[in-house]
């Protein structure tokens, strides 16, 4: 019955596109090798394979395979994985013939019960290899399956819909192809993972083809938006709304989220702009993501409840209906902008990563009066950074305000702490197989390990900030998340085999490297002479590298969002799941990190 349960609780967030909680669901059944579930099995693999953790999901596949009886879907599970990894290869020769498996797979899969979808992915991959005249042949009888098949139900009226057009876009019969995605858009319009899956397929054809997306657009996943904007008029620096023109305020966002096709939204629930957008897309059945700059309980305290009761209310229904939730800091608002900030680039980089992931468009919702922002985490500021990612900003304009306004909290000057909060990259990296070395070992390694130390300080001199080191291990504070990918994989090369043989050291010695980001205080130690950095953050990202596999980086969810948009097509971030922390520091969404 469990298993039962989990399946049915994996299958509703595949419906929302939302892969790595998929993952998260399915993979606690797996624990138990001897019974683990061959569907929650295949549902892992497959919601990996979906993120684009491709590299992971052939890890897991390896591991499970031996539970997946031969059945149509599981050969065209083994199928996806080696169309991603022939899509990934960049050697000629691995690429050929990654491809060739993968169609061979298919046709594999499609003898067992002349199904129509392993027939059309045996078809788009034969295009994409070069060979033709299968693509034409498979594409034809796939439109003859496809009018030899009766549905059964709705997700089969789907599947035979975007079918008939990919076998259609295929044979070039381009006008034919509109209504029937359009009909299969409206049948299943709020499942975010088959519209997904859908719209990267068909997307590969046309970039084969070489022609644009316009044929297709009918089927593109939801937007994503990153919101934000004015909140009620007094409890910011600058003029914001006035209540008499929220209804009026409200109605654009109605018919923003309608035009863009916007499901999906990720911010903060301030009172005004935060709030209303955050409502609308819950009232049209959206999915919203909370990021908070500290404390829920501090957050309403501070930023809803001076505005009023019905305020309050507003975010009480808003928070318990929210997808997530995510705090930078689970404590008290310390009297400083650099928590805001922080919130806004995580909404930013969190609304980015998700449309990737989907195969979506992104914008940023802003209300705004118009007025420069007066802190690096207001409105303007936020979306003068949206527009430097070469992202566009969705911008209702805020009237100046009628009325005198809301009397905001005041922030007692006995709350604000002496040491400020930075926001910095963090490195923590220990040598696995360590404590196993000998004595006689011991100066050999710690020489080499010194040595390679010492390159890669000088290396990035000017982006280290603080380093220390105790016995295999090292922690780092970097300046920025760009800086501490390259530094972070440059740990990882640390101990080829041909050294380790040299100096008669163990050949399962290997680097362990974890990074996550967030704000953190800054301050002198007169003992040492120098500055050290500490706080949540710090302790939180101590406790990430046992979650780490030997010459691997695992990166925090936080981390990737925000590299997502700091190096975009630089980095590639696959989730690996939501791993324990020791000591009982809960459970935090980890990625695996690797250049692009």
């Amino acid at each position: 019955m469990q298993s039962e349960s989990l399946i049915c609780q994996a299958r509703e967030l595949l419906k929302k596109g939302d892969f790595v909680g998929v993952y998260d669901v399915a993979y606690k059944a797996l624990e138990d090798q001897g019974n683990a579930d061959p569907t929650l099995a295949h549902l892992s693999v497959l919601s990996l394979a979906r993120s684009g953790a491709t590299t992971q999901a052939e890890q897991l596949y390896r591991k499970v395979q031996d539970i997946l009886p031969p059945t149509e879907d599981n050969l065209s599970l083994k199928a996806r994985l080696h169309k991603d990894q022939f899509l990934k290869a960049k050697d000629p020769k691995i690429k050929a013939s990654l491809g060739k498996k993968a169609r061979d797979l298919y046709l594999e899969a499609y003898r067992i019960n002349n199904n129509y979808y392993p027939a059309i992915n045996a078809a788009t991959l034969s295009l994409i290899i070069g060979d033709q005249n299968a693509c034409h042949r498979l594409a034809k009888e796939v439109l003859k399956l496809c009018d030899q098949s009766s549905s059964t139900s709705d997700d089969e009226d789907y599947y035979l819909d975007v079918t008939r057009a990919e076998a259609n876009l295929l044979l070039g019969n381009d006008d034919e192809i509109a209504p029937m995605l359009s009909h299969a858009y409206m049948d299943r319009y709020h499942d975010y993972g088959k519209l997904s899956t859908t719209w990267k397929q068909l997307s590969l054809i046309c970039e084969q083809r070489g022609i644009s997306t316009d044929c297709i657009q009918a089927i593109q996943p939801p937007t994503v938006i990153a919101f934000m904007g004015q909140t009620i008029h007094g409890m910011g620096k600058s003029p914001g709304i006035d209540p008499v023109d929220e209804e009026m305020l409200r109605e654009q966002i109605r018919s923003l989220l309608k035009k863009h096709k916007i499901k999906i939204g990720f911010g903060a629930l301030a009172c005004g702009a935060d709030l209303m957008i955050a409502e609308e897309i819950l009232k049209q059945n959206g999915e919203l993501n909370v990021i908070l700059p500290f404390s829920r309980e501090e957050f309403k305290r501070t930023s809803v409840s001076p505005a009023g009761s019905a305020w309050e209310e507003k975010f009480d229904w808003a928070l318990e209906r929210a997808a997530s939730v995510y705090e930078i800091v689970d404590d008290a608002y310390t009297g400083y902008d650099l928590l805001y900030e922080a919130c806004s680039l995580q909404i930013m980089g969190l609304a980015y990563l998700r449309s990737q992931t989907l195969g979506s468009l992104a914008y940023q919702v802003a209300l705004w009066n118009g007025h420069p922002s007066a802190s690096p985490g207001g409105t303007a500021a936020a979306m003068k950074r949206w527009e430097a990612l070469g992202q566009k900003n969705l911008v209702i304009p805020v009237p100046e305000p009628r009325s005198k306004g809301v009397a905001p909290l005041p922030v007692a000057s006995s709350n604000k702490i002496e040491l400020k909060r930075h926001m910095k990259a963090m490195i923590f990296a220990d040598v696995k197989g360590y404590s196993n070395l000998k004595e006689k070992q011991l100066p050999q390694f710690i020489s080499r390990w010194f040595h390679h130390l010492e390159q890669i300080f000088n290396n990035h001199s000017k982006e280290i900030l603080f380093a220390n080191t105790w016995g295999d291990a090292i922690y780092l504070v970097i300046d920025s998340v760009s800086a501490a990918a390259r530094v972070s994989l440059e740990l990882t090369q640390i101990f080829s085999d041909k050294e380790l043989t040299e100096l008669e050291l163990p050949e399962d010695l290997g680097l362990r490297v974890a990074t996550h980001v967030g704000p953190i205080f800054e301050g002198y130690n007169p003992l040492t002479r120098k500055k050290e950095y500490f706080g949540t953050h710090v302790n939180k990202t101590a406790r990430l590298e046992p979650c780490t596999p030997v010459g691997s980086v695992y990166v925090t969810e936080p981390f990737a969002a925000l590299i997502s948009i700091e190096a975009a097509g630089v980095y590639r971030c696959e989730y690996v799941g939501n791993h324990p922390l020791p000591k009982n520091f809960g459970r935090i969404r980890m990625y695996h990190l690797g250049e692009i």
